[in-house]
């Protein structure tokens, strides 16, 4: 069944497979960051990304060196982690297709008077930059990123623009994307294929392919 949108007036997006298909184009980069340390541990490092996809960079680089590397990951190294793994998405991720769809929706919720914002993993200097190149960033009312979690920086803009929960939605492809609308009592919609093992194992939640449908 497709959801009813003329219920809700602000619209929240995570921005990595929902607002652009650039799962494949993260997971690539992510894996050849450890090439050095044998085709076992890219597996294993893809294989993390894509089973928590809204989880922060650094959060996940922390985990590769805990638990794949068994190596203490300094400041030093997260920084030069960092630095490599943007220089080898961001002009790709600009480059990347939109999700089927999803822009005319946007444009057609702000047509309406309706408010659309991205809560992305993304760091936020970065999401804000992508939005910007690929000449989306005026659809938003804003675009916010990491360092904070999702459910924070959702909780951050329906507190700082007063909105109603009810009357909100986030779109999402990751466990934490559904968590965070959970948390915040704002309804959720997945964005997945049925290959998307996150979502696949939550009972209950409304999915979409893309945004055709609309």
């Amino acid at each position: 069944m497709v959801p009813d949108m003329d219920k809700y007036h602000y619209f929240f997006f995570d921005f990595d497979g929902v607002i652009v298909d650039s799962l494949g184009i993260k997971a690539e980069a992510f894996g050849s960051l450890f090439e050095g340390y044998g085709q076992e541990v890219v597996d294993k490092v893809i294989d993390y990304h894509l089973t928590n996809g809204g989880v922060s960079r650094y959060e996940k680089f922390k985990y590769y060196y805990a638990n794949l590397i068994h190596e203490e990951i300094t400041p030093e190294i997260m920084d030069e982690l960092d630095r490599l793994y943007s220089s080898r998405v961001v002009e790709k991720v600009v480059a990347a297709a939109e999700i089927d769809g999803v822009v005319d929706f946007m444009r057609e919720r702000n047509s309406e008077g309706k408010l659309c914002f991205v809560v992305s993993a993304t760091p936020q200097e970065e999401i804000r930059r992508i939005t910007r190149l690929k000449g989306i960033d005026r659809i938003f009312k804003e675009v916010v990123g990491s360092p904070k979690k999702k459910s924070q920086n959702l909780g951050y803009l329906l507190d700082k623009y007063s909105i109603e929960r009810r009357q909100s939605v986030f779109f999402g492809d990751a466990k934490s994307d559904y968590e965070a609308a959970l948390e915040n009592g704002v309804d959720f919609v997945g964005v997945a294929d049925e290959k998307n093992r996150e979502l696949a194992a939550i009972d209950g939640i409304t999915r979409i392919k893309d945004f055709r449908q609309f």
